[in-house]
């Protein structure tokens, strides 16, 4: 979280210093973009037993920064650096251990492929409040020891959509479902199916570095 807030600071600054956003722009004129942003909000881990604990010591809180570029209007990529914590019910041996939870934090680097479906269906345009993106990417993830035997590091396989709500050509907020899998042995436990997951809903602020050959 303290990584979240360090970096709306920074974006906080940005907007002070050019508080005053030219004017000029075409609306229907794609320049490729580059762009940094932040998000965070809770994430579920899913694994062996997940129709019995559920929501009950299974919910975390995931927070993440990113740099990307639209190379077109419909293609793009992103690069995604992610912390966060996170939290899986210990086997009961007893009804007094039902809510002993294992608790430990997780970070992944990964980098994303992005489609634009709502260029594909319609066309460019700045002003549509609304963006809709899907994407799929590739990347690793660790996570710390805590209550485990060892740590873990792995391949993590991402996919999602990304709603963008444009305030002004150089912010948006985006909201943001991602799905991330990863080996059965991330919780240490390979009975029952043969991967873990874990899906985000998360939110947060972009700003569009626009550069000169963005304006008329």
């Amino acid at each position: 979280m303290k990584r979240f807030k360090t970096l709306l600071i920074i974006i906080t600054i940005t907007i002070s210093v050019n508080s005053q956003i030219r004017s000029g722009i075409s609306p229907f004129r794609f320049v490729p973009d580059m762009y940094i942003g932040a998000n965070f909000g809770p994430n579920l881990f899913v694994s062996e037993g997940i129709g019995q604990y559920f929501l009950n010591g299974s919910v975390g809180l995931s927070e993440s920064i990113f740099l990307g570029y639209n190379f077109t209007q419909i293609f793009g990529a992103k690069i995604i650096g992610s912390f966060g914590s996170m939290s899986w019910p210990l086997q009961p041996v007893s009804l007094i251990d039902v809510n002993n939870d294992k608790k430990f934090s997780i970070m992944s680097m990964s980098v994303e492929g992005l489609l634009n479906v709502s260029n594909i269906f319609g066309y460019y345009n700045l002003n549509k409040p609304v963006d809709f993106v899907v994407f799929g990417g590739l990347g690793f993830i660790s996570r710390e020891k805590a209550l485990y035997k060892n740590e873990f590091i792995g391949l993590l396989f991402k996919g999602g959509a990304q709603f963008d709500y444009r305030i002004n050509y150089k912010f948006d907020i985006n909201v943001n479902f991602t799905g991330n899998i990863m080996a059965d042995s991330f919780n240490e436990n390979v009975v029952g199916v043969n991967f873990d997951a874990f899906p985000e809903l998360k939110v947060g602020l972009t700003y569009h570095i626009r550069g000169g050959n963005g304006f008329r």
